[in-house]
């Protein structure tokens, strides 16, 4: 008596449940890496490919080098997105207002993603003769669009939904380009320990790449950030030359940051 041995239902199983989870880091954050997902989901780099081939299909997502990026915004985008904007908006905008003070006529500047960098733009003086702004974010290049003596350069790549900034390979080496006068960063957390962090794999390569071509690092960020630490570290703190942030970040924190070689700067 001949006996059959279905392993097939299992395997497809298998499958549903890794790219269950694959599609879930998506929906998260928007993007992910064929290694993290090896590492995770203890698999070999052609299954995950396979998954991702199998998810892309089905129109959940882009792959590009070295992983893939969610076509499906999040559930909650819109929302999050207006939250961050509204959050502590004065000392955005105080800290737009005193960043655009570094920037001189001729310069090129990197300005990263989020929503204190695009108050730099918005700051800008309107009869600057000119600046070239190199970004990856799509609501700074449309600010940037108001000024007629601003060359405004977008690299190219994938959309990032979550953050509506450019991520991935040709991002990165789009940068690489240009040597920068100035790069403008942005972070959700700093601190002594981390230095700059941030929560998406794919955005530590883009913020890496313009602190490495840029001449000189200003981290705009409010005092609420100090002391988060997100999941993935972008640049030391020594790394940074100037700090613009407001009265959140204390005395003593501002002092110690002061000690190490950063300029601190509160509005």
């Amino acid at each position: 008596m001949k006996v059959k041995i279905l392993i097939s239902s299992d395997n497809s199983l298998l499958a549903v449940e890794r790219q269950r989870r694959i599609r879930d880091i998506l929906q998260r954050e928007g993007a992910v890496r064929t290694a993290v997902l090896t590492e995770l989901l203890n698999v070999s780099a052609v299954t995950i490919r396979a998954d991702l081939r199998e998810l892309e299909k089905a129109g959940e997502c882009e792959i590009i080098w070295g992983g893939g990026v969610s076509k499906v915004p999040p559930p909650n985008q819109k929302p999050l997105l207006q939250r961050r904007t509204k959050l502590n908006r004065e000392s955005k905008q105080r800290i737009g207002k005193r960043a655009v003070e570094f920037i001189e006529v001729g310069h090129t500047v990197f300005l990263d993603a989020g929503t204190t960098t695009v108050e730099i733009v918005y700051h800008l003086p309107r009869d600057m003769e000119y600046l070239r702004i190199v970004t990856p974010a799509l609501n700074i290049a449309v600010a940037a669009t108001h000024y007629p003596n601003v060359e405004l350069v977008m690299p190219g790549g994938v959309l990032r939904q979550l953050t509506r900034s450019l991520i991935g390979a040709q991002t990165v080496r789009s940068l690489e380009l240009f040597n920068a006068d100035i790069v403008f960063l942005a972070s959700s957390g700093f601190g002594l320990e981390n230095g700059v962090t941030t929560g998406n794999i794919l955005e530590v390569e883009v913020k890496r790449t313009m602190v490495e071509q840029a001449r000189k690092v200003i981290l705009t960020a409010d005092g609420s950030k100090f002391g988060r630490s997100l999941s993935l570290n972008v640049v030391p703190i020594s790394e940074i030359d100037v700090l613009i942030s407001d009265y959140q970040l204390s005395d003593a924190d501002a002092q110690t940051l002061q000690e190490i070689g950063l300029e601190v700067i509160r509005v």
